[in-house]
């Protein structure tokens, strides 16, 4: 049972669930997801008595929905592997099947669906996935599953990890090794030297830190069997041809930091480990495991150029992607869209009212506005309340909000925003008032990193549950002029653009032989 007032919300709208559905159709059943419940969505929309807000509202998340719907991990996978007679094609590159046998490792949270693609496209032999839920329509007699935790791994983490190097210590010279990495692996696949109890603590320590997550990494690395290129070095040295497709869900596109590059063969390794956790006075917190595994690491063996030629990495989808598909659904809506930015880092405090003040400079340029951007910021845990990046960056924007025609939400694309059910929240002008009226000060919240408990107390809780994909967090902040109507959901076709019926005045470019729709689905 939700918590009362807690809000969930329907993300997908009428255009985004025809298409999940035909795809699912077209592969007996295996589409990205049900369409969630609508339910929710009202009640979300209904928080607000400012119809134009409510609208606001609505458009940011349809905008959500485009974006989620255009990083279906499954689809991506299907796009990438190309089978040409007995030749696979990848983008840039071709890999013989024949006399070759074709092994699996999908690992991350859009491991299920990821792996669901390549068994359909490819002859598997065997295969290892690790993901934090369990397949449902992989086949076992082929693929074993491993169900890890995070942010912290786990016994099944550690299952995975050995699992996997059993199978690379299988590999020859004919055998071809498909890895798909996405966000969430650095804790779903592991293989220490570290005892697990031990392993957590360190986890923990980093997470809570607030460091970049390259510095996280860089330590993960240090103290793994695994990440930092070190399986597919394994497999690349018993002659095996390793390609890996990956989802980025860092900022940058880094391939030694998404999942702590399992296939980066050129990754430091954790070379750095020891100055990262004594420049941040975090070497003292360290179990003596760590620090004597650190201590006495052996220098690497450098990497003949044969063993470098056999790995293959490729990323298939990041967060541009997913910008691009809120922007593009914004102008659909009638926004005039800028991208403020891809590669957003820093507190999630202070990103907030940065991100959100400098959108709203924009506000007055049209009459109506939508700013999209994207990154992962970090959260400095320093109370014992709960919450998420997302929540935070958007509890911190309320104050600048006030007031505002505008509406701002940021969610984690894989639907996990910290120790929540939540993806994130949504804040408006009219939050801050509601707030006052229910005797919350965001200040408090901020205080004890307890966002979770403000939103829910309004409803504006955005909880999706997992989605099955993760490129790192989305933001969208919508605005529109007071003076100026929202556009109605009831349209005409012009020849040269979309005549807005309320105001004949307001062209929107594009949609041509297009109808827009609500994001029930109903048509008006």
């Amino acid at each position: 049972m939700r918590p009362e007032g807690l809000s969930r919300v329907g993300l997908w709208d009428h255009a985004v669930a025809k298409s999940v559905k035909k795809r699912g159709a077209e592969s007996g059943g295996a589409g990205l997801r049900e369409k969630p419940s609508l339910e929710g969505l009202k009640r979300l929309l209904s928080n607000v008595n400012d119809e134009s807000l409510q609208d606001l509202r609505q458009d940011a998340l349809a905008c959500l929905a485009a974006a989620l719907g255009a990083i279906d991990p499954e689809r991506i996978v299907e796009s990438a592997l190309r089978v040409r007679g007995r030749t696979l094609e990848t983008p840039g590159r071709s890999f013989p099947l024949q006399g070759h046998r074709t092994h699996l490792l999908a690992v991350g949270k859009a491991a299920v669906p990821m792996a669901r693609a390549a068994v359909g496209k490819l002859p598997i032999a065997s295969g290892i996935l690790a993901s934090n839920r369990p397949p449902t329509d992989i086949p076992k007699d082929r693929v074993r599953s491993f169900v890890g935790s995070h942010p912290l791994p786990d016994e099944g983490s550690l299952a995975a990890g050995e699992a996997a190097l059993q199978l690379v210590d299988r590999l020859g010279r004919d055998d071809l090794l498909l890895v798909l990495v996405s966000g969430g692996a650095s804790a779903m696949f592991e293989a220490s030297p570290i005892p697990l109890e031990d392993l957590r603590m360190a986890y923990g320590s980093l997470l809570r830190s607030g460091l970049p997550i390259r510095d996280v990494n860089e330590v993960r690395k240090g103290l793994s069997r695994v990440k930092g290129g070190r399986l597919a070095a394994r497999a690349a040295a018993r002659g095996a041809t390793v390609v890996g497709l990956i989802v980025s869900d860092i900022v940058g596109n880094p391939i030694e930091d998404i999942g702590s590059g399992p296939t980066a063969i050129d990754s430091s390794r954790g070379a750095r480990a020891m100055q990262v956790l004594r420049t941040h006075g975090l070497w003292e917190e360290m179990p003596p495991t760590v620090r004597t595994r650190l201590e006495a690491a052996p220098a690497e063996p450098k990497l003949e150029q044969s063993v470098r030629r056999r790995v293959h990495n490729l990323i298939v989808a990041d967060l541009s992607l997913a910008c691009r598909a809120a922007m593009k659904e914004a102008r659909r809506r009638g926004y005039r869209v800028r991208l403020w930015s891809t590669s957003v880092e820093g507190e999630a405090r202070k990103v907030g009212p940065s991100f959100s003040s400098h959108a709203l400079e924009w506000a007055p340029d049209a009459a109506a506005i939508g700013v999209i951007a994207g990154g992962e910021t970090t959260v400095r845990v320093v109370g014992r309340g709960r919450g998420g990046r997302n929540q935070e960056l958007v509890l911190s924007a309320a104050n600048a909000m006030e007031g505002r025609h505008a509406v701002l939400l940021s969610c984690g694309t894989d639907g996990i925003d910290g120790d929540t059910e939540a993806a994130g929240a949504i804040v408006d002008g009219d939050t801050m008032a509601r707030a006052r009226r229910l005797g919350l000060d965001p200040e408090d919240f901020l205080r004890e990193n307890n966002s979770y408990a403000f939103f829910q107390a309004l409803g504006d809780l955005i909880v999706t549950g997992p989605t099955g994909t993760n490129v790192a967090d989305l933001m969208i902040l919508l605005a529109r002029r007071r003076d100026r109507r929202a556009p109605s959901r009831r349209t005409r076709i012009g020849g040269r653009g979309r005549v807005d019926r309320r105001d004949p005045g307001v062209r929107h470019r594009g949609l041509s032989g297009r109808r827009l729709e609500h994001l029930s689905g109903e048509k008006p």
